[in-house]
């Protein structure tokens, strides 16, 4: 076993999110409301070992069905803050034989330059698991700091 050979790794991960959001309380600075969610994950991890030809990989494929909750403060009127959550869980009382849960909690603030065009600083969290018979359990936590431009029509 030569611990000096070079490995690749790779994930590939799309998601997907169709969701509906009423806002059931709206007042001039801010709103709140309730989240239901349609979530499609895909995760693909691979290690291979291109020199002698060897490769493993893992594949998780599952639509998530969500409930949460939004909620916005805008504290001048173009700087808001948002706090988003949603999430499932798959009791054990249903089936002992399959446990699962996915929480996405979502916090950021925006600033809009104009009605089309702002900027955006956040802190998101992801955590997904799921067991299943003792045949296969998968563990995923993704958290952090994150960054973006905000663009409207």
């Amino acid at each position: 076993f030569n611990l000096a050979l070079p490995v690749s790794a790779s994930l590939e991960w799309k998601a997907y999110r169709f969701g509906y959001e009423w806002d059931m309380i709206y007042r001039d600075r801010g709103f709140f409301g309730i989240l239901l969610e349609a979530k499609y994950t895909d995760v693909q991890a691979t290690l291979a070992q291109n020199a002698l030809g060897l490769e493993e990989f893992a594949r998780a494929r599952a639509p998530i069905p969500a409930i949460g909750a939004i909620a916005r403060v805008y504290v001048v009127p173009n700087i808001s803050i948002t706090g988003e959550i949603s999430g499932f869980k798959l009791p054990e009382s249903i089936d002992e034989e399959y446990r699962a849960h996915y929480i996405d909690f979502d916090l950021y603030g925006s600033v809009n330059f104009t009605d089309h065009f702002g900027a955006q600083v956040g802190y998101r969290s992801i955590d997904v698991f799921y067991f299943i018979d003792d045949e296969d359990e998968g563990k995923l936590k993704l958290k952090g700091l994150y960054f973006g431009g905000v663009v409207r029509f």
